[in-house]
C-alpha cells in the first residue's frame, strides 16, 4: 500500500535532492534566500531598523546528546562483524563528531558566529545610511540569558563597529531571573494564563498526530542495505533507532562545517530524509495561522512584538538618537513573532497532513533567522514607511495591502496587527 507520505513527496523532497542538509530543519545552518534591495518610493530614504534574530549554528544541545549513544549500538554490530563498509564509515563519522561536540553541546559554533557577521555586513552594505548620519548613532542590543545568544550578539555587534565605527552599542545586560528581566520582557516577552499553555501543549500533540500518520508505513530499507551485511537479521525496529539517531547526529556538520563535514545525506536517500525530516516540520505548526485554529503564542501578551512597535514609535521621531535595535532570542519565539506579524508563509488554508507541502522549517527557523523591518521617511509630513524582511528576503504581511511593491505605511501595519493581538 501506499503511504500518505509518499503520496505529499513534493517541496521538500525536491529541496532535499539538491541540498540534503536542509532535512536538519532548525538545525539546518543559515542561508539567506534573497538580499537584492528594491528601490523605496521617491524621496524616501531608510533611517532605522529593528532587527530580531535567533542565535547562530550551535552544537546539538545536550539533551540531545544522547542521540550519539547509537555509536555504541553500531560497535556491537561492528564487533559481529555485521557492518558494511558504510556502516564502518558511518560509526566512524558520529564517533568523530561526538568528540567534536564533547564538553560544548549547546554552544555557539565557528560557523554561527559567522553567521552573524555575514548578516550584519549585509546589512551596513545595503543601508548605509542608517549607520553613516551624523544624528542616530546609538544602536541598543537585548539578548536573553542564554551563553550562545550573547556570543551572537557579540559577533554581530564588533562586525557592526568595524563597518561602522561612529556608532554607539547601547548593551542591555539581561537579568538571570523573574518577571521584570529584560530576557523575559523584550526578548521572549510571552505571559500566558496555566490554562493557555495547557491548551497550547494539547495542539501540539496533535501536531505530532499528523507527523506520525505521515510516517507510518514507512521504512528505511536502502539505510539498512548500506549499513547492514545481512538487513533481514536485524530487527526493524532496531533499524528505525540506528536511522532516526544517526540522523540528528549528523546534523552536527551542519553547524560545523557543512563543506567539510559529512552530510545528512551522505548515508539516506532524499526520501528517507522526508520521513526523518516531517515530525519536526510539523511540531513547528502550532505556531502557525489555520482557519479555525489560534494559538495563544501568536497573541500573547507582552510579546517581543509590542516591544517592537513601541521601540519604533520612539525611534520614528525626528529627534530620537536610534538608528538600530537589535534584539537576538531563540527559534522558539522567532516563529511565534513571523506568525503574529502574518509575514508570508505563516498564513495556511490546508488540513494538518498537507503542512509539509506548504510550510517547511528550514525557510523559517534554521540558525540565525531573522526578521527586520526598515523604515523609511521623506520629509517631516510624510507618512514613515516600513519594509519587512524575513531572513533578509523582502516579505509582504498576509492580508494588508502595501501601498507599493514591499513597502507599508507604517500606521496602517500597527492597526492591522492590533486586530490579531490581546
Amino acid at each position: 500500500m501506499i503511504s500518505l507520505l509518499t503520496i505529499i513527496l513534493q517541496v521538500a523532497l525536491e529541496a532535499f535532492i539538491k541540498n540534503p542538509n536542509l532535512a536538519g530543519g532548525s538545525l539546518c545552518g543559515y542561508f539567506p534566500q534573497d538580499t537584492t534591495v528594491s528601490e523605496a518610493p521617491k524621496g524616501y530614504q531608510p533611517f532605522y531598523i529593528s532587527h530580531v534574530a535567533r542565535h547562530g549554528s550551535r552544537f546539538l544541545s545536550k539533551s540531545s546528546s544522547d542521540c550519539f549513544r547509537v555509536a555504541d549500538t553500531l560497535a556491537v554490530y561492528a564487533g559481529k562483524g555485521m557492518l558494511t563498509d558504510e556502516g564502518l564509515a558511518l560509526w566512524e563519522d558520529l564517533k568523530m563528531l561526538y568528540g567534536m561536540s564533547d564538553g560544548r553541546f549547546g554552544s555557539l559554533t565557528a560557523l554561527g558566529a559567522q553567521e552573524h557577521r555575514d548578516i550584519c555586513a549585509r546589512m551596513v552594505r545595503h543601508y548605509p545610511e542608517i549607520f553613516s548620519g551624523p544624528a542616530r548613532r546609538q544602536v541598543i542590543t537585548w539578548s536573553t540569558i542564554s551563553q550562545r545568544v550573547q556570543d551572537s550578539r557579540a559577533a554581530f555587534t564588533d562586525e557592526l563597529t568595524s563597518r561602522a565605527p561612529s556608532v554607539k552599542i547601547d548593551e542591555k545586560v539581561p537579568q538571570k531571573s523573574g518577571t521584570n528581566s529584560y530576557a523575559l520582557q523584550e526578548v521572549t516577552g510571552i505571559h500566558l494564563t496555566k490554562a493557555e499553555r495547557a491548551a497550547a501543549a494539547k495542539e501540539e500533540k496533535s501536531f505530532h498526530k499528523w507527523a506520525d500518520l505521515l510516517r507510518k508505513g514507512y521504512d528505511y530499507n536502502v539505510f539498512e542495505t548500506r549499513i547492514f551485511k545481512d538487513p533481514a537479521a536485524i530487527p526493524a525496529k532496531t533499524v528505525k533507532y540506528i536511522a532516526r539517531e544517526s540522523f540528528k547526529a549528523l546534523k552536527t556538520g551542519c553547524v560545523t562545517d557543512p563543506a567539510t563535514m559529512p552530510s545528512i545525506g551522505k548515508y539516506f536517500t532524499s526520501r528517507e530524509l522526508y520521513a526523518l525530516w516531517v515530525g519536526g516540520t510539523l511540531s513547528w505548526a502550532r505556531y502557525l495561522n489555520f482557519p479555525g485554529y489560534v494559538n495563544p503564542f501568536t497573541t500573547a501578551r507582552g510579546a517581543i512584538l509590542e516591544c517592537i512597535i513601541r521601540d519604533a514609535d520612539e525611534a520614528v521621531t525626528l529627534n530620537s538618537p536610534v538608528a538600530a535595535t537589535l534584539r537576538f532570542s531563540h527559534d522558539t519565539y522567532m516563529l511565534p513573532l513571523m506568525a503574529s506579524m502574518k509575514l508570508e508563509g505563516t498564513v495556511l488554508s490546508c488540513t494538518e497532513q498537507e503542512i509539509p507541502e506548504y510550510f517547511q522549517d528550514y525557510n523559517f527557523v534554521c540558525p540565525a533567522c531573522n526578521v527586520q523591518l526598515i523604515f523609511y521617511r521623506a520629509g517631516k509630513n510624510a507618512p514613515i514607511l516600513v519594509k519587512f524582511l524575513l531572513n533578509e528576503k523582502e516579505t509582504l504581511i498576509h492580508g494588508l495591502q502595501p501601498l507599493t511593491g514591499h513597502y507599508y505605511e507604517w500606521s496602517k501595519v500597527k492597526k492591522f496587527w492590533a486586530c490579531y493581538t490581546r
